[in-house]
C-alpha cells in the first residue's frame, strides 16, 4: 500500500528499519511479512535487482556455505576427539573449495584419529 501512496522503495525500507528497531515480530508474523514482501517483489512493485547485485548475493551465499562447512568439520572433530589442534583449525579455515570441505567433513566423521585427519589435510595442501 505504501507504493500505491507514492512512497519510494528507499522510504519504505527506511520505515521498515525504524519499525524493526522499535519492535520485533513474533516468528509467525515475521514469516508472513517476508512472504508478503516476496510477493510484492515478484509482482514487480520493488526495483529491479541488477545482475551485479544478484552475483554479489550469490557470492555471499557461497561464502556462508564455506564458513558453515568449515565450522562443521571442526565440530565433528571436537565431538569425536576433543580439543582440535590449532594447526588443523587453521588449515581447514584456509580451504575455500566447498567440494573439498564436503569431502573433509565426511572424512572427519569416518577417520580413526585426529592425527590421520592432519595427514589428510597435509595431502590436500600439497
Amino acid at each position: 500500500m505504501l507504493f500505491e501512496k507514492g512512497y519510494s522503495r528507499e522510504e519504505i525500507i527506511g520505515l521498515f528499519r525504524f519499525i524493526d528497531w522499535l519492535m520485533s515480530l513474533p516468528e509467525e508474523l515475521a514469516a508472513d511479512f517476508k512472504a508478503e514482501l516476496k510477493r510484492e517483489e515478484e509482482a514487480g512493485r520493488m526495483r529491479y535487482v541488477t545482475s551485479i547485485e544478484r552475483i554479489a548475493k550469490q557470492e555471499g551465499i557461497e561464502e556462508g556455505k564455506i564458513e558453515i562447512a568449515r565450522e562443521n568439520i571442526i565440530i565433528v572433530l571436537e565431538v569425536r576427539f576433543g580439543k582440535v589442534p590449532l594447526n588443523i583449525c587453521e588449515s581447514v579455515n584456509l580451504i575455500n573449495d566447498l567440494s573439498v570441505l564436503k569431502k573433509l567433513h565426511r572424512n572427519a566423521i569416518l577417520i580413526s584419529s585426529v592425527e590421520d585427519f592432519a595427514e589428510l589435510i597435509n595431502e590436500i595442501s600439497l
